[in-house]
């Protein structure tokens, strides 16, 4: 992978998008990690260093052959949204049908352009009770400067009553932030 000389510029523009000292957090620490022109590897970012975003994070393992996201942590806050834990599983098996295009796509955006990924407002929308907050998605690199996975948070500090309510009152917008120096993207999903 070449070089990206302008990704703390990307890092810049998402402190403008977050409202949660977490996420806020998060992004300071996988900013300090990198170096000039690359972004952190993976063993650079190790969740245990920082205990106190650890129930809220998730950590997952890509694979650009198949394109499979493999969950590979999860915090006891995102645990506690699903029924079975999602380590070791796939994306795809853990995403509603009905979301599983829109969601793949902002997940492999993170790793593959690669990007900054943020979703703010509705969350869990296709959920019986959907929450209100933030999820960043942050990519990580192997040694030689490939995609290898990616370190997210989750703050959903709602919910919502039913999947109605959260529709009359929340929006959602998803923001992809190109690590290349690129413009930023957003998708605004209506009520």
């Amino acid at each position: 992978m070449s070089t990206l000389p302008r990704w703390r510029e990307a890092a810049d523009r998402a402190k403008n998008y977050l409202a949660s000292a977490e996420a806020a957090q998060l992004l300071e620490t996988w900013t300090a990690a990198g170096s000039t022109t690359q972004p952190p590897r993976r063993d650079e970012m190790r969740p245990e260093n920082f205990p106190a975003l650890l129930p809220d994070l998730w950590l997952m393992d890509f694979e650009p052959e198949s394109k499979q996201l493999r969950y590979r942590l999860e915090g006891e806050h995102i645990r506690a949204r699903y029924d079975q834990s999602l380590v070791g599983r796939d994306l795809v098996d853990t995403i509603a049908p009905e979301a599983l295009e829109r969601v793949r796509r902002y997940f492999l955006a993170c790793v593959e352009q690669p990007a900054i990924c943020l979703v703010i407002g509705r969350l869990y929308h296709e959920w019986n009770q959907p929450g209100y907050g933030e999820r960043m998605l942050l990519p990580l690199f192997s040694e030689a400067g490939s995609p290898s996975g990616l370190i997210g948070i989750t703050i959903c500090k709602e919910t919502f009553a039913d999947r109605k309510l959260a529709e009359e009152r929340a929006k959602r917008l998803t923001c992809i932030l190109p690590l290349d120096g690129e413009e930023p993207y957003e998708q605004n999903w209506p009520g």
